[in-house]
């Protein structure tokens, strides 16, 4: 490949932060081809945050966004090109000249915040009193100056509304206050004091508006506890909507919350024990609240929320307090009340980050690392220092870890199946027991799995093939697969760090273990790559990004030489790779795009969450680009319901490895509950035989459906077979009636509303059957109405009576829990479910026969869960 290389000037001039940093472009030919990037620009410290926003200047391009960058020293970096060329902020926030010390000078910012509203407002929040507005992308700030600043909150609706929070009072009695602004930060306005934490409602709900706040508020007049986070009773989770002119609590004792939209979570102490904490949630963005319910009696010291996309909820619970490297994964149904286990002992590290990761373009797809409890320790110094120090076992390098993946959204796990080649064709020696093993976001400097919602079915990730996950150099690869997880393939040796670039089509690596000046791209998803030398300089690579969206060929690669952040752009636009065709003939030889379904590894056909979807996205093997306005296209149909389908219900988990792993069973010493209605029933309930659907799941019918479908039961008392029953009554009594006033007026004999005695004759005759007629009725008895043991028949009557109780006691054990108690001996629960699915004992995934039907359901209310009487012989 020729090269091209323009001399970079270095001097005085580029470190001035103030100056504009004109653009000098590198070519790199490979015929007409060319990639162009800006002049490495330097900035005072690494890179700490960068913010895109949607470039609101007349003439910019429909994609075109405005870049903000946030230096490790508060300093703040403006680009209006895409990261081409950057400006500093800092002579247009305060008039320093650089010449004071670090440690004082006023324009450093500790939080960029952009409106939700207008992508032209901004808030610099300041490390000191100082914070700056601005109402134009960054051309000109207004500085106001308001004491230090806790937090602030823009309006979700209205820009120029600001929330904030600072401490007043003198220590020890110190406390925080909120305030408001409806003037972007000019002038502030006191509305509560010993506020904790606090968030804008949401207008759109329902009894919200545009003054809803919440927050944690300490009652008035209440002490607090010695150290500001300690969980105090005295602490509510409020709701204000007039700014706290007045207010409700919304939850007891709530001292922390956290919004995952749309579901709104409270963590309240438990008043009885201190350490412990209640969850509440609300799936109405904080308009209703109810008690999140886990299916172990343990102790809940902290919450949370790892996921709460796709109609459901995934929640990291730490029982213990010294749960400091590991924490199980519940999920919850559509509502995000009521939560099951799905994985054990999930990694996670000390800021609370979990090795959990959704896969995101396509629907169930889950990976996470998990504590293998049943190998062998591998001790390591670190690790024992820290076993022996806390005396915790489970600290990390003591308990090895392993990566899974599920296709059902956490209901079922399994291994990653281990690639079979390396990158260079030849083939991998996979162990026997082994799989592949990936890094998620606790594995410091190594790549974690990443995924795009623009990029459908790409996953780039580092990791290992073995027994366990590890980070031994010399095992530590780069993984792709272009199937959701299904299949992998090793595309690079060793760890890099990674983007992807127009929806997919485009990708590139560098190096992240040492300092380099080049990348590596590949427009056929690592068929190929092809290096790219960035500068004539190392650095040590820390990122490389694109806009949110990923449609862009546009990145910003940035990382630090010395004590100096880089910043660079890479532009493949000028590439000039031809624009892919042919979506309309996808799957076509003269088309550059295919079709292709996801599928879990369950189920027979591609089906993924009860549907099968089908994507149209570029073949891999052809070199062009989608172009930033590409729509993807896609075809949905619902799929027969299979095992895949259901995970556990509340109250049971999965039986662990064996023949029966994928069968649900109750959770031992689980309280008996969900098997007797609801105080409120209507019409009918449900009694769950351990399996529900996977929230968001849209399969139909199937055989499994009858099978593993909660069951539905009549309410007690006046449900529908008492309907039934009463409107059989009337009717009878009806035609009774007409019978027997037409027989009365045939004998001449007056009519029923005539006196009161003619009324009460005419209900004699009714009773006595006609006798006074002298017809062929004069012996008969109405069955079921007489109140004698000399009835004719049992046609409407249920025979013997205690014999047929004891066949209805038994049908309502049996549909509450699949098994017929033994009448000789008092009713337990049984732990298991035995005529549900096992998919190792049927691999054809169809189930077995469940015992015949029981016999219609009473209306009468339930009986207990001990056995029915012995019959009467």
């Amino acid at each position: 490949m020729a090269v091209e290389r323009m001399a970079v000037r270095r001097g005085g001039s580029a470190g001035r932060w103030g100056l504009v940093v004109g653009v000098l472009a590198f070519f790199y030919a490979e015929g007409a081809a060319e990639i162009t990037t800006s002049r490495p620009f330097l900035i005072d410290s690494q890179v700490a945050d960068m913010q895109w926003v949607n470039n609101t200047k007349a003439g910019a391009k429909p994609n075109a966004k405005t870049v903000f960058v946030r230096s490790m020293r508060g300093s703040i970096y403006r680009s209006t090109d895409d990261g081409m060329n950057w400006v500093s902020q800092r002579d247009k926030m305060t008039d320093d000249d650089g010449s004071e010390p670090f440690q004082t000078r006023p324009w450093q910012v500790s939080v960029m915040l952009f409106s939700q509203a207008d992508a032209k407002y901004a808030v610099m929040k300041g490390y000191g009193e100082n914070n700056w507005f601005t109402k134009d992308q960054g051309d000109t700030y207004a500085k106001h100056s308001f004491g230090v600043m806790s937090e602030i909150k823009m309006h979700p609706t209205r820009p120029e509304v600001l929330l904030a929070s600072k401490y007043e009072g003198s220590f020890p009695n110190r406390y925080m206050s909120l305030f408001i602004s409806e003037d972007l930060g000019a002038s502030w306005k006191k509305i509560v004091k010993n506020v904790f934490q606090f968030e804008w409602g949401d207008p759109a709900v329902k009894g919200f508006s545009d003054k809803t706040i919440l927050a944690c508020v300490r009652k008035a007049d209440t002490t607090p506890k010695n150290a500001f986070s300690d969980w105090d009773p005295n602490i509510d989770f409020v709701v204000s909507h007039d700014y706290f002119k007045t207010s409700d609590i919304k939850v007891l004792h709530g001292n922390r919350f956290a919004f995952h939209d749309p579901y709104y979570f409270v963590a309240a102490m438990n008043p009885l024990e201190e350490l412990e904490v209640i969850l509440h949630v609300s799936p109405d963005k904080g308009a209703t609240f109810q008690r999140a319910q886990f299916p172990y009696q343990l102790s809940e010291r902290s919450y949370r929320v790892v996921d709460s996309k796709e109609d459901s909820v995934f929640v990291q619970v730490a029982h213990g307090s010294r749960d400091t490297s590991f924490a199980n994964v519940y999920m919850s149904g559509p509502s995000g009340r009521e939560y099951t286990l799905s994985l054990r002992g999930v990694v996670k590290d000390y800021r609370g980050l979990t090795d959990f990761e959704r896969i995101n373009g396509v629907d169930g797809v889950y990976v996470a690392n998990v504590a293998d409890q049943a190998a062998e320790p591998e001790m390591s110094l670190l690790g024992g220092l820290q076993a022996v120090i806390f005396s915790n076992h489970l600290e990390d390098g003591m308990i090895p870890t392993r990566s899974l993946i599920s296709f059902d959204k956490g209901a079922l796990w399994k291994p990653i199946k281990a690639p079979t080649h390396d990158h260079k064709g030849n083939s991998i020696d996979v162990c026997e027991g082994c799989s592949l093993h990936l890094n998620g976001k606790t594995s410091g400097m190594l790549g974690p799995v990443y995924s795009s919602v623009s990029s459908t079915g790409l996953i780039i990730a580092t990791g290992n093939v073995g027994h366990h996950l590890h980070e031994r150099a010399d095992e530590t690869n780069t993984y792709f697969s272009r199937d959701a997880g299904q299949t992998w393939e090793q595309i690079k040796k060793g760890s890099y760090i990674y983007e992807y670039g127009d929806h997919g089509a485009l990708m590139v690596l560098a190096d992240n273990r040492q300092a380099t000046r080049k990348l590596m791209y590949s427009w056929n998803e690592g068929l190929n790559w092809t290096d790219f030398t960035f500068w004539d300089h190392d650095i040590e690579v820390e990122n490389i990004i694109t806009e949110p969206s990923g449609n862009s060929q546009i990145f910003v690669i940035y990382g630090r030489r010395g004590d100096k952040g880089v910043v660079m752009q890479i532009n493949f636009e000028t590439l000039h790779e031809r624009r892919c065709e042919g979506i309309n003939a996808a799957g076509g030889e003269g088309s550059d795009y295919e079709f292709w379904t996801p599928a879990d590894s369950i189920r027979k056909g591609s089906c993924l969450m009860g549907r099968k979807v089908t994507y149209t996205r570029r073949k891999r093997a052809v070199q062009c680009f989608n172009g930033w306005d590409f729509d993807r296209k896609e075809a949905r149909a619902s799929c027969e319901c299979t095992r895949a389908d259901f995970e556990c219900d509340f109250g049971y988990q999965l039986a662990g490895e064996g023949e029966d792993k994928q069968t649900c069973l109750r959770v031992p010493d689980m309280p008996v509950a969900g098997f007797g209605a609801p105080e409120d029933c209507a019409a009918y309930f449900t009694v769950s035989r351990g399996y529900r659907r996977v929230p968001g799941d849209t399969c139909v019918g199937g055989d499994v459906s009858g099978k593993l479908d909660p069951l539905v039961q009549s309410c007690p008392g006046f449900g529908w077979t008492s309907m039934v029953m009463l409107t059989a009554v009337v009717s009878l009594g009806a035609v009774l009636a007409w019978v027997t006033y037409a027989r009365r007026k045939d004998q001449g004999l007056a009519a029923p509303w005539s006196s009161k005695a003619d009324l009460l004759d005419f209900f004699h005759s009714g009773a006595r059957g006609f006798g006074p007629l002298g017809s062929s009725f004069s012996h008969t008895r109405y069955t079921g109405l007489a109140d004698g043991p000399d009835m004719d028949d049992d046609d409407l009557g249920l025979g013997d009576d205690d014999d047929e109780a004891q066949v209805l006691g038994e049908s309502l054990h049996e549909y509450a829990l699949g098994v017929t108690p033994s009448p000789s001996s008092s009713f337990h629960p049984p732990p298991i479910i035995h005529d549900l699915l096992d998919l190792e004992a049927n691999p054809s995934g169809t189930l077995p026969p469940l015992p015949a039907s029981a016999p219609p359901r009473p209306s009468a209310p339930l009986p207990s869960l001990d056995p029915p009487p012995p019959g009467r012989k």
